[in-house]
């Protein structure tokens, strides 16, 4: 009970801290009949606060969630990751300027983000990159 009062536990943290401290599976599975753990509602839950944030794209998000033993079925939409990738390029040109004449650098931050192909191509043509002459 002490590890569930600070924050939800996906099952699969609260298993391995259990089994650490040598309990049997048979009080980890009364935590599941009492419901203290439920992994669909934490998922979601990550799911949204993930979104809410804003600077991760779709496949990020579910690549954390994987690493809890986690999934959802819920997705961001393509117009929805197109909107965050904009703006978090916007922000992230606001503190480093050289990215705006880096067509490359500026789509490779946004994909290791975890935003589709689609929704980075899209981005990039729309933004306005500065000529450079080398």
């Amino acid at each position: 009970m002490y590890l569930l009062q600070f924050r939800d536990q996906s099952e699969k943290d609260l298993t391995r801290k259990l089994k650490e401290r040598e309990y049997t599976e048979k009080e980890i599975e009364r935590l599941r009949a009492y419901e203290y753990v439920n992994d669909e509602d934490l998922a979601d839950e990550l799911f949204e606060a993930y979104r809410r944030r804003a600077q991760y794209g779709d496949a990020y998000i579910h690549q954390k969630l994987k690493l809890k033993g986690l999934a959802t079925e819920k997705h961001l939409q393509l117009e929805e990751e197109i909107e965050m990738a904009a703006a978090l390029l916007q922000k992230k040109w606001g503190m480093s300027p050289k990215l705006r004449i880096d067509f490359k650098k500026s789509a490779s931050f946004l994909l290791r983000r975890g935003f589709s192909h689609d929704a980075v191509m899209t981005v990039m043509h729309e933004m306005d990159f500065e000529e450079t002459e080398e």
